[in-house]
């Protein structure tokens, strides 16, 4: 699924990002190449790093 229009970024390349250590939005932006232009994808994303971290809590326990 496309999360950010504006500079074609989809769930496999957030994921990635994700996983490559990106802790915000902006890390993840930065590890894609990108800049946030309108901004209305950045709480899309920070649902998927709070699951990414929700992840990894339970992984430790």
């Amino acid at each position: 699924m496309i999360v950010c229009v504006c500079n074609r970024l989809n769930e496999q390349r957030i994921g990635a990002a994700i996983c490559g250590g990106a802790d915000c939005a902006d890390d993840v932006y930065a590890r894609c190449g990108v800049r946030k232009n309108c901004g209305r994808c950045q709480e899309t994303i920070e649902g998927l790093l709070e699951q990414n971290r929700g992840a990894l809590a339970q992984a430790a326990e």
